[in-house]
């Protein structure tokens, strides 16, 4: 089953409303690779950790919830695309983990906040290439002790050094997770090789949260 956290009327089209919109024509039109594999980043922090709760926020078709799930996580798979939480339905029913996805369908942009991360609920939460700033106290507050964060961010290329809504400046992750008191098991930024992030640098962590 999918939860819908709200609707949104047609004949007040917001900011927000049009932003989702967006999103849910490109994933109507195939601009998504759900079988594509995980990130090496995630794979790698996940390796021999034990499966329990984690939350894959703006989860698009579920290509990092669907991985989780099928080796036995039980996964809250947040977006604001419903389009992109039907794909991901789908290839749960066919790929058998239906039982193990929990998709909602929530603007994670929203104020007030369309979906509460619970407090201390969570193993492990996932965020790539999503950021919205006002989320780092939620995600902080959400991962349970001895459980991990793992994000993949982009910062500007190169000698760039101003961040914006939607970057991170360079050092700013590492810095933030260190503030938390948490230990980062890994800690890196690169320029990212995909072709659509040109100009575009990706910051890596993987942290855990102390016991």
């Amino acid at each position: 089953m999918m939860i819908v956290a709200g609707a949104a009327d047609c004949q007040h089209m917001t900011t927000s409303d049009a932003r989702i919109a967006k999103w849910n024509a490109r994933y109507t039109a195939g601009g998504d690779v759900p079988d594509a594999p995980p990130l090496q980043l995630l794979a790698a922090a996940v390796e021999g950790v034990r499966p329990g709760r984690a939350l894959d926020l703006a989860c698009g078709s579920g290509r990092h919830a669907l991985w989780l799930a099928a080796r036995g996580w039980r996964v809250a798979a947040v977006d604001g695309a419903a389009t992109a939480l039907d794909l991901l339905l789908a290839r749960a029913e066919l790929t058998g983990c239906s039982d193990r996805v929990e998709p909602y369908v929530a603007d994670l942009e929203a104020e007030p906040p369309e979906f509460t991360v619970a407090e201390q609920a969570y193993d492990l939460i996932v965020d790539c290439h999503f950021l919205h700033r006002p989320l780092f106290p939620a995600i902080r507050n959400g991962v349970r002790p001895g459980g991990l964060f793992v994000a993949a961010l982009h910062i500007p290329a190169g000698d760039g050094n101003r961040g914006h809504g939607y970057l991170l400046q360079p050092g700013e992750l590492a810095a933030m997770v260190s503030e938390w008191g948490w230990t980062a098991l890994h800690s890196a930024e690169h320029d990212s090789v995909a072709a659509e992030d040109h100009g575009l640098g990706v910051a890596e962590i993987v942290a855990r949260r102390p016991r």
